[in-house]
């Protein structure tokens, strides 16, 4: 069992979206778990490196913490 402290959740509206976004930001194989197909759960880091991916891309996501 891993218990992990610090995550962050990604939603998107769909998979596709969620697939392009995690691959931007180089974490596709980071992901902890997929708990719907438009909804990935990764470590604070990875999270915070999709943020900055999108924001460089021009994007502003919702951010809640």
């Amino acid at each position: 069992m891993k218990l992990h402290l610090h995550v962050g959740v990604v939603e998107t509206v769909d998979e596709s979206t969620l697939d392009e976004v995690l691959a931007v930001a180089q974490c596709t194989e980071r992901v902890l778990a997929r708990l719907a197909p438009n909804l990935a759960v990764l470590e604070r880091e990875d999270a915070e490196k999709v943020i900055a991916a999108l924001e460089a891309n021009g994007l502003h996501p919702k951010v809640m913490r």
